[in-house]
């Protein structure tokens, strides 16, 4: 996998194309972690471009290894991107969306790639972000932090993200928040989104548009073995107040999620190169919606 961004036309080193592209818009703490990450879970032969936002200082990553890695979102040609996705954030506590210092480049961003991208995915905070900015949702705290590796139930089984899914199998969570309820329900209701799991703790977590444009990924289907340990006793260690993640061992973890989650995004990015050879050209990116502040 390619964590830079070749020129276009450019193949790995079996000589073939890319089997697909991915931009990911990265805000997550210690950026450049995330690249391994995505490299344990992608399908062999994605190709990632990884973007940067100008309005997030990036304090906790290593700044080599950014402007080495990552590009902002008209330097990224995106338009050669089957799919995008957006990242979880560290302000997930914040209830309010809006208050992060790069809200108003993130909605750019989004808008701008609706329609030049087979389909969006959002992560965590970044689902609730894709709830706000497509279907005017907005987000709801728990009563406390859900956080763990929680049981989910398959409610789509036969929709073509989920079938090569367990009727019921785990996924790790660590957030604050959900779409709230009556928003998301009425979504739901008018046929515009279509809730793809559940689980007792947290209720409805993966939801993906009707059309499959737009791809809500409230839990982590992103996260390796040990990230939630990591999460766990880093809080710890600034005497932070956390419970122990459910269902996991933050000593001794063990990883029950690693091959739904490989399907589960293998068969997104299917879709969404499968809707990218259906649209309809747009502007180069930057041309008409410039990501200049």
């Amino acid at each position: 996998m390619n964590a830079v961004h070749p020129p276009a036309g450019t193949t790995d080193d079996s000589g073939a194309a890319p089997r697909y592209r991915l931009a990911v818009v990265n805000l997550m703490p210690q950026a450049e972690i995330y690249l391994d990450y995505m490299e344990r879970v992608l399908p062999p032969g994605t190709e990632v471009r990884w973007i940067r936002v100008r309005d997030h200082a990036y304090r906790s990553s290593d700044p080599d290894i950014l402007s080495a890695t990552h590009r902002y979102y008209d330097e990224s040609a995106v338009d050669e991107c089957d799919a995008l996705l957006l990242t979880g954030a560290a302000v997930d506590i914040d209830p309010d969306l809006t208050a992060a210092t790069y809200w108003d480049e993130i909605v750019r961003t989004l808008r701008d790639a609706d329609g030049r991208v087979g389909s969006i995915a959002g992560v965590c905070w970044g689902a609730q972000v894709l709830g706000k900015v497509f279907y005017d949702i907005d987000k709801e705290h728990f009563p406390a932090k859900v956080f763990g590796v929680l049981e989910m139930t398959n409610e789509a089984p036969g929709h073509p993200l989920m079938r090569g899914l367990d009727d019921r199998y785990w996924l790790p969570h660590s957030r604050y928040a959900r779409m709230e309820p009556d928003g998301f329900g009425k979504a739901v209701a008018d046929g515009l989104l279509v809730p793809l799991d559940r689980c007792e703790e947290a209720g409805h977590t993966t939801v993906v548009s009707a059309d499959g444009a737009h791809l809500m990924l409230q839990g982590h289907q992103d996260y390796p073995t040990e990230r939630l340990a990591q999460e766990y006793h880093s809080a710890v260690e600034k005497g932070r107040a956390t419970s122990l993640p459910l269902n996991y061992d933050p000593d001794r973890p063990v990883n029950r999620w690693r091959a739904n989650n490989r399907a589960f995004l293998a068969a997104w990015l299917e879709l969404a190169a499968t809707r990218k050879r259906g649209l309809a050209p747009k502007p180069p990116a930057g041309s008409g919606a410039s990501q200049q502040p």
